[in-house]
């Protein structure tokens, strides 16, 4: 077990693969997503579990009377179960765990200092049913230090990670991590850029501005000719429910933190309303 205070990640050769896990499904499907990236990008894997009860109550010991009872064993076994999960999933990928005293977004967020990937599920038991993204998964996809992979399909089958373009230097990052994920994972890529409809006749240069965009994300893939690509442009209502549109298609969804228009936050309206709306996964780079 460790403090809420030490979270190093160090002594691992190469940044890990941090997963967040709490046994619940959508947990679950996090830990097996991201037990197979890391095996097939060669970097181990560390497992964490967030541990509240210590803030609400000195009583974490075993019952009387009981075996194996009591707080700190339950939380000792949950994320010794995500471990184990990983494990059973990938048998030579190198597996750590930790037990960490603090709340889950506090803690993740200081793991992703030391991460290449964090790895989390839509939402965790203390979620409510109906939402589709709980509060911990939007917190981290908003404050998270690496890339964020909010997990909806354990073992996505479709062949397409789906990039959403719009020129900005959020969208590049988005562009040069989705080429390594493509290299990885075996997958094509497919630029989308999504034009908002304009209330008045589009100009003649609004077609020059989209191949623009287009253009410079083809750019940033010449330094990876091993990654297939398609580029596509579109004008839509929605840009967001465009993308959620699209990504029926897609392995993954791939987005910058927040675009060109988007300033003084750390997560924009279209990141912000795919990862809600979106049924598959979703990636935050930023």
């Amino acid at each position: 077990m460790t403090s809420g205070a030490d979270f190093s990640v160090r002594g691992l050769e190469r940044k890990p693969v941090v997963v967040g896990y709490d046994g619940s499904e959508n947990a679950r499907k996090a830990v097996l997503w991201a037990s197979r990236y890391a095996a097939v990008a060669h970097l181990p894997l560390m497992v964490v579990h967030a541990w509240i009860w210590p803030y609400f109550t000195q009583n974490l010991g075993p019952v009387a009377g009981i075996k194996d009872s009591g707080l700190r064993r339950e939380a000792q076994r949950v994320v010794t179960e995500g471990r184990d999960l990983a494990v059973r999933s990938e048998p030579d990928l190198p597996v750590h765990q930790r037990l960490v005293i603090g709340f889950p977004s506090k803690t993740l967020t200081e793991f992703s200092r030391e991460a290449s990937l964090l790895v989390i599920g839509t939402r965790g038991l203390g979620g409510f049913a109906g939402l589709l993204i709980g509060s911990v998964s939007f917190h981290l996809a908003a404050s998270a230090d690496c890339p964020v992979m909010v997990v909806r399909e354990a073992r996505p089958t479709r062949d397409i990670l789906l990039v959403g373009v719009d020129g900005s230097t959020e969208s590049d990052q988005a562009v040069l991590f989705a080429a390594n994920l493509a290299l990885t994972l075996r997958k094509h890529v497919q630029l989308l850029h999504v034009q908002p409809h304009p209330k008045d006749p589009r100009p003649a240069t609004a077609r020059e501005e989209e191949a623009a965009v287009l253009d410079r994300a083809a750019a940033l893939l010449k330094g990876h000719p091993e990654v297939h690509y398609t580029r596509d442009s579109v004008v839509a209502v929605s840009v967001p429910g465009e993308i959620v549109q699209w990504s029926h298609n897609a392995a993954c969804v791939v987005l910058g933190a927040k675009g060109g228009n988007t300033l003084g936050a750390r997560l924009g309206s279209t990141a912000h309303a795919v990862l809600h709306h979106s049924r598959g996964n979703v990636v935050v780079v930023r």
